[in-house]
């Protein structure tokens, strides 16, 4: 019933936005606007004011976008479950497997051995789609800077750590599918949030810069505000890293990243470019709330509360799905050619679940702009930051969309909230 439902918003938001020409520049922020509610005391007419600053052709342009992502998210989707269930019907899946049985006697390898050409053919047909959505329409809204050439190498790249990390994951998965028929569902998410923590750990030392170059920031003076900010916030950091972001998109991205001693401040080039010192800190702020309020390990409890119960969705769909279509081929839980229903499964759950883990998530966001506002002090360089970041997400959706899609708040409950924070500390505001 959700999906109907929201499909239904979404026409209805897209049909309001217009069909903004995607090819065309949008105007800048109107600056006199954004300066005009600033000095506006009411939160919710700052707000409205704040959104007034963005010229009508960048609004309808960014509905555009953000309805064409809502409308590709479902084909994704879609396609995928088709993809999945074409390798089981055709019997697709279960020659993998019997050809990964003949190139070796190990079990685990035997998943490797399966996953790689799964992976390989998998990703193939879903290529002219990904291509479509990840590289021509980006270009066409002017939210990528990137040619094909260097695009094409990120997604090799990404393709070769998938094997890489997806064969680890599912090695370690099948061990635990073979050995724990009745409990894998509990060992199997203690397998996958183990290899959850190992990527955070690793992810900003040696997989990001795989894709990206990371030096100190050159501004010393940026650099040292927010190195003090970081320390008096209990992070521990000793240097501050910027991002050649510029060569792919000219996004704002900044984060706080890793566990385990491998915790990086990053500034994306872009927001550098683009942001004022007072936004650059509350950029930051926002980034070390995330790691101040101990988002990450959070994050990672509710996973694997989530990946709990997908597990056992996906143990009740895995044995009624084989009884009821036995010629797929498929020997059992265990049995590595049954991926494909597994994955299938599991998207059905994640679907369903989507909005629950959207809510948590911007609960989160939320916690991170709070503490952002409180470390920098700054509410109207925060509302500029969220226009800004509206380039390429809806300022204002419908109620019902941001509840069920988002998992970051609106820009106008963004602003709104910072108006509320600006009111409610007008005495120590700057």
């Amino acid at each position: 019933m959700t999906i109907p439902l929201l499909l239904a918003i979404v026409v209805l938001s897209g049909a309001r936005a217009g069909a903004a020409s995607p090819h065309s520049s949008p105007p800048p922020l109107d600056t006199e606007k954004a300066a005009a509610a600033a000095r506006i005391a009411d939160p919710e007419a700052a707000t409205r004011g704040y959104l007034d600053a963005v010229p009508a052709e960048r609004r309808a342009k960014t509905k555009a976008y953000a309805f064409g992502n809502y409308v590709l998210s479902f084909v994704d989707a879609v396609w995928d479950g088709l993809v999945y269930a074409a390798l089981l019907g055709f019997g697709v899946s279960a020659r993998l497997r019997d050809r990964a049985e003949r190139l070796t006697p190990s079990p685990s390898l035997q998943v490797v051995a399966y996953f790689v050409p799964f992976l390989g053919l998998a990703t193939l047909v879903a290529f002219p789609l990904t291509v479509y959505r990840s590289y021509f329409r980006e270009k066409a809204y002017g939210l990528l800077t990137q040619g094909l050439a260097d695009w094409l190498l990120d997604r090799v790249k990404a393709l070769g750590l998938g094997a890489l990390f997806g064969s680890l994951v599912l090695m370690g998965l099948y061990a635990v599918l073979r050995r724990k028929p009745r409990s894998w569902w509990l060992w199997g998410a203690a397998v996958v949030l183990a290899f959850e923590i190992v990527g955070v750990a690793l992810g900003p030392v040696f997989i990001a810069p795989i894709f990206n170059k990371y030096t100190p920031v050159h501004d010393e003076a940026i650099r040292q505000s927010i190195l003090a900010m970081a320390h008096a916030k209990g992070i521990p950091a000793d240097d501050v890293y910027e991002t050649d972001i510029s060569r792919r998109s000219d996004r704002i991205t900044a984060f706080v990243a890793g566990a385990l001693g491998t915790t990086r401040v990053v500034m994306g080039d872009t927001a550098l470019k683009r942001c004022t010192p007072d936004e650059i800190r509350m950029i930051m702020g926002h980034e070390m709330g995330h790691y101040a309020l101990h988002h990450i390990w959070r994050g990672i409890a509710f996973s694997g509360v989530v990946i709990v119960l997908g597990f056992l969705f996906v143990r009740w769909g895995f044995a009624w799905a084989c009884g009821r279509w036995p010629g797929m081929g498929v020997g059992g839980i265990g049995d590595v050619a049954g991926l494909p229903l597994f994955l299938l499964l599991l998207s059905v759950f994640f679907s369903v679940a989507a909005p629950v883990i959207n809510t948590h998530t911007r609960a989160l966001e939320t916690e991170a702009d709070q503490f952002g506002l409180d470390a920098s002090r700054a509410p109207d360089a925060a509302a500029t930051v969220f226009l800004k970041l509206g380039e390429y997400r809806d300022l204002d959706p419908h109620p019902l969309v941001e509840r069920l899609i988002f998992d970051h708040p609106s820009g106008r409950n963004r602003i709104r909230h910072a108006m509320d924070w600006k009111a409610a500390n007008a005495a120590g505001a700057p």
